[in-house]
C-alpha cells in the first residue's frame, strides 16, 4: 500500500474522516455535477476517479448539460472586462476567476449549485491547502462574476451567496522588536535595499503601493507621496517624516543620475534596475538575521505598533495607514501589550 502521505496527494480522492482509512471521490456525472461517493479503499478509489476522468476525455459522459443559457465561462470573461484595474488586488482578481473558470467554465452557469462550489472550496482545502481567508477571496470573486451577469440579464440567481463565508481568525500580528529591526540592518549589505527598508518603517505603505512609486508621485515641499493607485481602489496621500524624505531625495537622486525617466518606479535592484518586489532579498536577510514569522507586510504592522506605542489616537493611525474604517485601525492598538501595561502600572503610584 502507498503511504498515507502520497495517498493524499491524488486528485480527487480523500478521506472524509481524517485517519479513517475510508476513502471518497469526487467526480462530474453525466449531468456535469460534482458528486461525492464512498468507495472504501484507497486504491479502489484511485481507479474509479481515474475511471471516470478517463470517460470524460473519451466524450463517454458529458460534462456539460443541454441547457439553454450561458456558460460560466462567459461570465468570468464578462467580468475581466469589467474589473477595475486601477485596484491594486486587480492581478488576484483576475487569477481567481481564471482559477473558477478552470473547475466551473463549461458548465452553464445557472445550473452550477452551491453545494458543488463549497465541495470544491473544500477540495482545494485538502488539496492545496487553501486558508478559509483564501477560500474567502475566491467565494468573493465567484460572486461579483455572478452580481454582474443578474444586473445584465444573463441568469437569474448568484450560487455562491448561500456558500457560507469562512470564518478569518486574526491571530497574532506580527511586528519587528527593535532588537530584530538592528540584526535585520546588520545583515542589508545594500544602500538600495536599506533604502526600501526605511521607507516602509517610516511611511507604513503595503508593498504594492510603495513599489509602484515613481518621483513625480512625491512632493517634497508638502511633504507626501500621492498615491493613485491602493487596495482600496481610491487615491491617498501618505505624510513623509524626516527620515522618509531624505530616502526619497535620495533615491531620487539615483534615479535621475542613471537617466530613467520621470515615470518609471523608483527603487532600484543592486543591479540598477526598476524593482517591484523585495520578497527574495528580504527573505535571505531575515534568514541570515535568524528572525522567524516574518514577511515583507511585517514592516507595515511595525509601523503601526510604534505609533500606538508613542500615543498615537486610533483615528490618526487610521489616516495614516490609509484604513477605510476605524475598526481597521483598532486591531493595531493590541500590537503593543507592554506598552498597555506601563500604563496600567501609572496606577500603582495613585
Amino acid at each position: 500500500m502507498p503511504r498515507r502521505a502520497k495517498q493524499r496527494k491524488h486528485k480527487g480522492v480523500f478521506e472524509r474522516d481524517k485517519g479513517s482509512n475510508i476513502w471518497w471521490v469526487r467526480f462530474t456525472n453525466h449531468d456535469g455535477k460534482r458528486v461525492s461517493r464512498c468507495i472504501g479503499t484507497f486504491s479502489d478509489a484511485c481507479n474509479f476517479v481515474d475511471d471516470q476522468r478517463a470517460r470524460v476525455r473519451k466524450h463517454i459522459i458529458a460534462p456539460v448539460p443541454s441547457h439553454r443559457g450561458v456558460r460560466y465561462s462567459q461570465l468570468v470573461e464578462e467580468a475581466i472586462k469589467r474589473s477595475d484595474e486601477s485596484r491594486s488586488d486587480h492581478r488576484n482578481f483576475l487569477q481567481r476567476l481564471n482559477t473558477s473558470s478552470e473547475m466551473f467554465g463549461q458548465r452553464m452557469a445557472d445550473t452550477i449549485q452551491p453545494s458543488e462550489i463549497a465541495e470544491w472550496f473544500d477540495e482545494m482545502e485538502d488539496e492545496r491547502n487553501w486558508s478559509n481567508a483564501t477560500i474567502n477571496r475566491y467565494r468573493a470573486a465567484m460572486s461579483k462574476a455572478y452580481k454582474l451577469a443578474i444586473a445584465d440579464g444573463k441568469v437569474t440567481r448568484n450560487p455562491v451567496k448561500l456558500v457560507p463565508q469562512r470564518p478569518e481568525a486574526n491571530g497574532r500580528l506580527r511586528f519587528l522588536s527593535p532588537d530584530e529591526e538592528q540584526r535585520l540592518r546588520k545583515v542589508i549589505k545594500r544602500d538600495c535595499y536599506m533604502r526600501q527598508l526605511d521607507i516602509a518603517l517610516n511611511t507604513g505603505m503595503r508593498k504594492g503601493e510603495q513599489f509602484s512609486i515613481t518621483p513625480d508621485q512625491i512632493d517634497f515641499d508638502q511633504k507626501y507621496v500621492y498615491l493613485s493607485i491602493t487596495k482600496n481602489g481610491s487615491d491617498r496621500y501618505v505624510a513623509l517624516n524626516s527620515k522618509a524624505l531624505e530616502t526619497f531625495r535620495n533615491l531620487k537622486a539615483e534615479h535621475e543620475r542613471r537617466g530613467y525617466d520621470a515615470d518609471s518606479t523608483l527603487f532600484l535592484s543592486w543591479q540598477h534596475k526598476p524593482m517591484a518586489n523585495p520578497r527574495e532579498w528580504f527573505e535571505t536577510a531575515c534568514e541570515d538575521a535568524k528572525i522567524v514569522g516574518v514577511t515583507w507586510h511585517t514592516l507595515r504592522h511595525t509601523f503601526a505598533s510604534r505609533l500606538v506605542m508613542a500615543g498615537v489616537g486610533l483615528k490618526t493611525l487610521q489616516e495614516l495607514m490609509g484604513h477605510k474604517t476605524i475598526q481597521m485601525s483598532a486591531r493595531y492598538a493590541h500590537l503593543a501589550p507592554q506598552h498597555k501595561l506601563n500604563a496600567l502600572e501609572k496606577l500603582v503610584s495613585v
